[in-house]
């Protein structure tokens, strides 16, 4: 296997994980007393995923969140002008392709793993029609106690954390139907064709950014 190959395996992993742990709601049950926080629904995965891996259109999301939060206009140009002065939206950018419902990437052989080493159980049901529903995300105590005991000892995974508390705190409250249809707002986003790359969007960006603050980017 290609060392490229290997990076990106890890990052999937990390990546999937963090979300799972960072965007779980907390969780008790007497029947598994080592599952602590339950995520729901892929689709959800898939969304924050995108987010996580597009910094061009988390910056979109942020700058149109200021049309109804006004009071945010100061914080949200300092992390939008942040991204773009760091280059995230090169340098962080990993594609995803254009499904049925969006950005799609398989998650199966992450979800396996993730399994595999007891950080996380997963359940679902079948529907009438064979279709896997109900998907749900357990994270374990295990899990979490190794998080807890390494993650500060880990700076190649500070970026990761600290986006993924970026996201939680002004988009973490979205499910991943809300997440999709404001996705789908975006033009390049939602006229991508089916199994292409959904193309960046910086020049969008830095115009919005532009009529809204009166500086350029």
């Amino acid at each position: 296997m290609e060392l490229e190959e290997h990076v990106r395996i890890y990052k999937d992993r990390l990546r999937i994980f963090l979300i799972l742990y960072y965007f779980a709601d907390d969780y008790s049950s007497e029947e598994f007393p080592e599952y602590k926080r339950v995520f729901k629904s892929e689709v959800r995965i898939q969304k924050l995923d995108f987010l996580l891996r597009n910094p061009d259109y988390l910056s979109y999301e942020l700058l149109q969140l200021i049309s109804t939060k006004p009071e945010l206009k100061a914080e949200i140009k300092d992390i939008v002008k942040s991204i773009y002065l760091s280059s995230e939206p090169q340098l962080r950018r990993l594609e995803m392709e254009r499904f049925f419902f969006g950005a799609y990437e398989d998650i199966d052989d992450v979800i396996s793993f993730l399994s595999s080493i007891d950080f996380i159980k997963f359940t679902s049901k079948k529907s009438s029609d064979l279709k896997t529903i109900e998907k749900q995300y357990f994270v374990t105590q295990y899990a979490i106690s190794k998080v807890d005991s390494v993650i500060d000892d880990l700076p190649s995974v500070e970026w990761y954390t600290n986006r993924c508390m970026l996201i939680k705190k002004y988009f973490g409250n979205l499910l991943g139907s809300n997440l999709k249809v404001s996705q789908y707002k975006i033009e390049e986003y939602k006229n991508t064709s089916f199994k292409k790359f959904i193309g960046e969007i910086s020049e969008t960006v830095k115009n919005n950014f532009h009529q809204i603050y009166t500086e350029k980017l």
